[in-house]
């Protein structure tokens, strides 16, 4: 007899994308299961870089300072064109409204390790070796037969299905109204995993180099490297040594040192795909198996993970009955855009980066050797690059599920990532999104700054005026009044600097209504809160 389940969402693939899912989650109190087909994970690292976006919403659920501890900060990138250094990308100090400025080199391998730390703090962990074989929805749910690894199996129903298996995507597949465009591209690549000795190279910092093919070296904390090459003219049937490495280290970044004990050597290639949605009725898909581009700027993992951000707290909402069932469009809304600029930015990097034309590959060495360092030398285009890279620039201002109040304006509005600085609670000192927990939206109140600022008694007046007219709507309030207005005792934080208040871009007393993923929902003047209201029904 077939054993039969039911739970709210069934999350397909117990990868860095299932498992945020998973958080968010389990965060919310949603019934959910997570899946693998795979009975161990893999002790093989893919992706290496996770940005400092990324970083801060991991935060929300567990300690992600002591998970920084374990790999390596980078500082930037060196470039290198046939074997001579040509430019220094350094990104310390290009943003400092955030706790964790730097890009964390680190094994795909320890990344998974903290994710399911962190998932077992909430009572849940992956489960191994059961395999989506059919997956069938209705207007009421869908249905799915997993097959398990002792050769039986379980018919699931669920509410919604989440496909975060990868480029093979079993969801994407069952889905009708899903297609996944995009090529491979041509170039060979290989891989490996080593010991470096007498290396000059810099080890805070990752290292691209340019000439006949592209090699770029990771450092990771352990003295260890990984090396990534893409060759002109290789015979791609050889047997791979880590002699083809070497060469090649040399020829292109001659004081790199002397790789030694290899772990782990591999051929790969690469593909760019995209799907047209990342909805079709109940079922989603999330990170690879919505898409899949090249490994330029350390951008994958990271997307698939705000996938799942994203999508969480949406699916929770519309299961606990406090939005409609047409809310979950917003997650193709917001992100399909992303990863669609994500898949062309990438694309052309790498094409520059990686292109075996002869004449193309002379063209780019001399073009970088004059530019790059003229376009580097400027902060704010630095900056610009920074903005990108760390996904500190990914916003849904343009999404019709944000907005704000008539006649407001600031620097940082509707759709906008939240900045992060000190605040204070009677002596002590704390980061604003360690506020910000991700169960719940939240309502902050900003006291405004100088002879417009609002008193504390107004403040807790438009509080209350909130709370009853949207009992049903689950928010923490927090206050945060200005420096000068000295101590709030136990009512409210003291933006420390009015750092908070300059960030934003606002003198006068306001709200900001913030999402689950730390993007602003709604904002608008504390004198017209009801607009806030109105917006909620």
């Amino acid at each position: 007899m077939v054993a039969t389940s039911e739970t709210d969402v069934l999350i397909v693939g117990g990868g860095p994308t299932g498992v945020a899912l998973a958080l968010e989650l389990a965060a919310q109190k949603i019934p959910f299961r997570l899946i693998d087909k795979d009975l161990q994970r893999s002790d093989r690292s893919r992706a290496l870089g996770i940005q400092p976006r990324t970083l801060e919403l991991m935060n929300r659920h567990g300690n992600v300072r002591e998970f920084i501890s374990r790999g390596n900060l980078s500082h930037g990138t060196t470039f290198y064109i046939n074997g001579k250094k040509a430019a220094d990308i350094d990104i310390s100090g290009l943003a400092d409204d955030t706790a964790f400025p730097l890009i964390l080199i680190i094994s795909q391998v320890e990344t998974e390790v903290y994710l399911d730390e962190c998932l077992a703090n909430y009572g849940f962990a992956v489960e191994r070796g059961l395999e989506a074989k059919s997956i069938v929805q209705d207007p009421k749910g869908v249905t799915v037969i997993l097959n398990k690894s002792d050769g039986t199996q379980e018919t699931v129903h669920a509410k919604y299905v989440v496909g975060a298996d990868g480029a093979h995507s079993t969801v994407r597949h069952a889905a009708t109204g899903l297609t996944f465009q995009g090529e491979a591209y041509p170039q060979d690549f290989i891989l490996c995993d080593a010991s470096i000795r007498n290396s000059k190279i810099a080890w805070d910092r990752f290292s691209l180099c340019m000439g006949r093919g592209s090699l770029a070296v990771f450092p990771f904390k352990d003295g260890t490297c990984r090396v990534v090459m893409s060759r002109m003219d290789a015979d791609q049937d050889a047997e791979l040594k880590l002699e083809d490495f070497q060469t090649m280290l040399k020829n292109l970044l001659e004081d790199a040192g002397e790789l030694y004990n290899p772990t782990w050597i591999t051929r790969f290639h690469l593909h760019h795909r995209g799907v047209n949605s990342y909805r079709d009725g109940r079922l989603f898909v999330a990170g690879d198996a919505a898409h899949i581009h090249s490994p330029a700027g350390a951008q994958g993992m990271n997307t698939g993970i705000q996938d799942a951000i994203n999508l969480g707290w949406k699916l929770a909402k519309v299961i606990r009955g406090e939005r409609q069932e047409s809310f979950l469009d917003s997650y193709d809304a917001e992100r399909r855009p992303i990863g669609q600029h994500l898949l062309e930015s990438s694309d052309k990097m790498f094409t520059w980066g990686t292109s075996s034309n002869p004449f193309f590959v002379t063209f780019r060495n001399v073009l970088f050797n004059w530019a790059l360092p003229w376009y580097v030398s400027s902060k704010s285009r630095r900056a610009n690059i920074y903005k990108f890279i760390s996904e500190f620039g990914v916003s849904y201002k343009d999404s019709s599920f944000v907005g704000r109040a008539p006649g407001h304006s600031s620097k940082i509005g509707a759709g906008d990532r939240v900045p992060d600085r000190k605040i204070d609670s009677s002596g002590n000192e704390k980061w604003f999104h360690e506020l910000l927990t991700p169960d719940t939206h939240h309502l902050v109140l900003f006291s405004g700054v100088g002879q417009q600022s609002s008193t504390k008694d107004a403040m807790l007046t438009a509080q209350s005026e909130f709370e009853k007219s949207n009992r049903e709507e689950k928010t923490k309030v927090h206050m945060i009044f200005s420096a000068k207005a000295g101590s709030v005792s136990s009512d409210g934080y003291t933006d420390i600097g009015n750092r908070l208040h300059d960030d934003f871009g606002f003198s006068e007393p306001t709200y900001v209504y913030i999402r689950p993923d730390t993007y602003i929902e709604h904002i608008g003047f504390l004198s017209e809160i009801n607009e806030l209201s109105k917006w909620l029904q």
